[in-house]
């Protein structure tokens, strides 16, 4: 019996002995699920490029988290790099460069984002620093050799070095994050003194000197300002200070919120974030000149500010520098102006809302108006539409085939438009409703109109503005009859509103964009608005909405023409 233990003990000790040869073999192999290493790891590796960046992260305390898996991109700069920076800033070695410091140097190269150089546009990065800072980045080219900056403050030398949690850019130099409020930076620089002492003297100085993370004013935490230097000051012929305010204080006292110097102060201060490339693409801005905007232009390469026609007149707009300007402060970012501007005296004009001209649609890399794009948008992720629904409510902005087929029969302004949930209709696996901010409207009285790709099957959709019922409903089914008059269908509340072609057959196939008035309105702010729909087709109903434009014409203006092409031209 005792032989028999040890024979069976001695089996079950080679099957162990062979079960653990066999392990180390495999550890032997490969340690871990992947070889590609996180980023601090590969700091570790290449610290002929990176030891000294490598010094700067051990000092922050943020080696363990560099080696976490994650999604992150990561601006390195070379040893070439943080010795350049050791010397401009008088230091020995890292050593002397103190852990506060150490840690801002860091957040700033740090994003919580994967982005590769694809993403490198000319503008700001979608994402935010760990600072809380956005970077820039640019295209240079100097003696014929075009380079990436980042952040005005370094060369891209290599980019795309993919690693286990994310992506490492190298770059020759380190970044600095901003360290003072836009009031403070304005104040640094001689070069805007007169304007410097203008915010001193109408308070807005104060306003413009509290860091984000310090303003308990959630409406205030970061704000654009559009500074004026002296050069376009002495220009204009204002000599100093006293200069200017011998021209705008109608008062007497800047400070009194009814001084046109406080009001002239006031309306180069935006109360948002933006960037040069977000002023490119949105069309208003609001300021803190009570109820007054400024608008904004791109124009081939140049961002203009209320460069707006008006009664078929073009005023000239004024220039943003960009060499000057995306200055970024603790609380914002500064411009820079290239001539003197003061509040537009606005009268009521038409707004053409797009509404797939949304941020967020707009900042996805290739796809506005990109060649036959589909995307998918859910509940929450673009600020300003709002929609209820028990599920699948969420919106698709699609665009048409480029170059526009000579067969197409779709004329959507601007070749693209928003389809609003699986199914329009109430009760479950669909849109209920949908709620849309609108651009910024000068205050006046407006006819508004709503312009749909008509369906075959539709219902009848109540509409509000600012919470106000609207006096008509629109059914998508509804069609234009081109046996009418243009004078005929308006007087019945209905348009061509596009450069479609408008015929007598009332096929499905035709007379498909259409234009239905909901009613008038007295805007009584210039400001952003709201505009709702909601659905009223019942639950088992598999209803589709295609929205393209919602109009805002003021009332004594031609209420068909201009008509909204699909290029993206008003077409007389």
């Amino acid at each position: 019996m005792n032989r028999i233990k040890i024979v069976m003990l001695l089996i079950v000790s080679g099957i162990a002995l062979m079960v653990s040869l066999n392990g180390c073999k495999q550890n032997h192999l490969t340690l871990t699920t992947t070889s590609t290493v996180n980023m601090y790891s590969y700091l570790q590796q290449n610290p002929n490029s990176f030891s000294l960046f490598q010094q700067i992260v051990d000092k922050a305390g943020y080696a363990s988290f560099l080696n976490t898996y994650g999604t992150y991109t990561l601006f390195a700069p070379t040893n070439d790099g943080v010795n350049a920076y050791l010397k401009k800033t008088g230091k020995a070695s890292v050593d002397a460069i103190d852990a506060a410091t150490a840690k801002s140097l860091v957040s700033i190269a740090l994003i919580a984002d994967t982005l590769s150089t694809q993403f490198f546009t000319d503008g700001k990065l979608r994402t935010p620093t760990t600072i809380g800072q956005y970077l820039i980045t640019g295209n240079t080219t100097v003696n014929g050799v075009s380079s990436t900056v980042i952040n005005k403050q370094a060369n891209l030398v290599k980019g795309n070095i993919k690693v286990g949690n994310g992506i490492i850019h190298s770059i020759d130099n380190v970044l600095i994050p901003a360290n003072l409020t836009i009031a403070q930076t304005i104040e640094q620089n001689p070069k805007y003194s007169i304007f410097t002492a203008a915010l001193k003297a109408t308070g807005f100085y104060d306003t413009l000197n509290v860091s984000a993370a310090a303003n308990t004013n959630v409406n205030r935490k970061y704000l654009t300002l559009i500074a004026i230097p002296d050069s376009v000051y002495k220009a204009a012929k204002f000599a100093d200070f006293n200069a200017l305010k011998t021209r705008y204080s109608t008062k007497g006292d800047p400070k009194n919120h009814a001084d046109s110097l406080w009001l002239y102060m006031g309306y180069h201060i935006w109360s948002e974030l933006s960037y040069i490339s977000d002023i490119a693409v949105l069309p208003s801005h609001a300021t803190l000149a009570p109820l007054e905007i400024t608008t904004s232009t791109l124009i081939g390469q140049d961002v203009l500010l209320n460069n707006d026609t008006f009664n078929g007149v073009l005023e000239p707009g004024v220039k943003l520098y960009r060499p000057t300007s995306d200055m970024s402060a603790t609380n914002g970012v500064i411009h820079n102006a290239l001539d003197n501007y003061t509040i537009k005296i606005r009268f009521p004009s038409p707004v053409y809302f797009d509404v797939c001209v949304q941020p967020e649609i707009l900042k996805t890399p290739g796809l506005y108006r990109g060649s036959s794009k589909n995307q998918q948008f859910n509940p929450g992720t673009i600020a300003g539409i709002v929609a209820t629904g028990s599920s699948n409510y969420y919106v698709n902005y699609i665009s048409g085939v480029l170059p526009i087929p000579a067969t197409s029969t779709d004329y959507y302004y601007n070749n693209d438009y928003m389809n609003i949930g699986v199914r329009w209709r109430t009760g479950n696996n669909g849109a209920n409703t949908i709620e849309y901010v609108t651009p910024v409207i000068v205050k006046g009285t407006y006819k508004i109109w709503i312009d749909y790709k008509r369906q075959g099957s539709g219902q009848v959709t109540p509409t509000f503005f600012d919470g106000v019922s609207l006096p008509n409903t629109f059914n998508n089914v509804d069609p234009l009859n081109g046996n009418e008059t243009d004078a005929q269908a308006e007087s019945r509340g209905f348009k061509s509103y596009s450069d479609s072609p408008v015929t007598t057959n009332l096929t499905s196939a035709y007379n498909g964009h259409v234009g239905r008035l909901l009613g008038i309105v007295t805007i009584k702010t210039t400001d952003h608005h709201k505009f709702k729909m909601v659905a009223t087709a019942g639950t088992g109903d598999a209803r589709v909405m295609l929205l393209d434009v919602i109009e805002f014409r003021p009332v004594d203006m031609d209420q068909v023409h201009p008509r909204l092409g699909r290029d993206g031209s008003l077409v007389p």
